[in-house]
């Protein structure tokens, strides 16, 4: 029971980060405030554990172009949700 509500919270969490990379996207583009209202809350929750990933990758992606990390953050998110079940 304990594992299921943790991979619950897991599998919101992902959307979560998922919301925040899709809205990263729009974010300066736009003078629409719920957008950015958005952007900083998810910013909020996401931007503490993504903040290691991006310093670690850093040095091997910072010729790219484009932040990897939340889709780094959502597999390691799914295989910690695989192993609870």
């Amino acid at each position: 029971m304990l594992a299921g509500f943790i991979s619950e919270l897991l599998e919101i969490y992902t959307i979560v980060v998922l919301a925040n990379a899709i809205l990263s996207w729009f974010v300066f583009g736009t003078q629409n405030s719920v957008v950015r209202q958005l952007y900083w809350w998810t910013g909020r929750l996401v931007d503490p554990v993504l903040n290691p990933i991006r310093n670690a990758l850093g040095p091997m992606t910072r010729n790219l172009g484009i932040d990897i990390s939340p889709f780094v953050l959502i597999i390691l998110l799914q295989v910690l949700r695989g192993m609870l079940l």
